[in-house]
């Protein structure tokens, strides 16, 4: 059965960003945890940013409200990859995978270089392994928006 493909692709979306803040928990704060923010080599400022300086961040002191606000972007994710389904492969996973590409060097690369870098200082090093967690998360995402986008949404009828 197919359903309205942009509220399809909202849900898609929303489901996405939230298995993808799960695989990034477990990548950055339970794998990553010791090298990213226990490390000699991490920046004083980003572990202060993190663990210390008040306010600490949202997903730690309202993760309710950091949650909230994570689906509504996943839906505009969502959203942005059914419009532009038809640009990318038509196989599903693929899809997904090109989908992830592209919201890796949109988002990821883009908010690497300008907070963690930038404003605090990260070394390169852990820069490199945290853009490394990114194409694991945002390619989790996108194939579960793409599998999900396909199956239910999908005026094309293929999966």
């Amino acid at each position: 059965m197919r359903y309205n493909r942009w509220v399809t692709a909202g849900i898609a979306g929303s489901i996405g960003i939230f298995v993808a803040n799960l695989v990034s928990q477990v990548l950055f704060f339970q794998l990553g945890e010791e090298i990213l923010f226990h490390s000699d080599q991490q920046s004083d400022k980003l572990i202060a940013v993190m663990t210390q300086m008040e306010p600490l961040p949202v997903m730690e002191t309202d993760p309710g409200v950091y949650m909230t606000i994570s689906l509504f972007i996943g839906a505009l994710h969502g959203g942005v990859f059914a419009y532009i389904r038809d640009s990318l492969p038509e196989n599903t996973i693929k899809s997904g995978l090109a989908y992830g590409g592209i919201l890796w060097v949109l988002m990821a690369l883009y908010f690497e270089f300008h907070a963690p870098f930038n404003m605090f200082g990260e070394p390169l090093p852990l820069l490199g392994l945290e853009l490394f967690f990114w194409v694991i998360v945002v390619n989790v995402e996108g194939v579960l928006i793409s599998t999900l986008y396909d199956r239910f949404g999908n005026s094309r009828g293929e999966y």
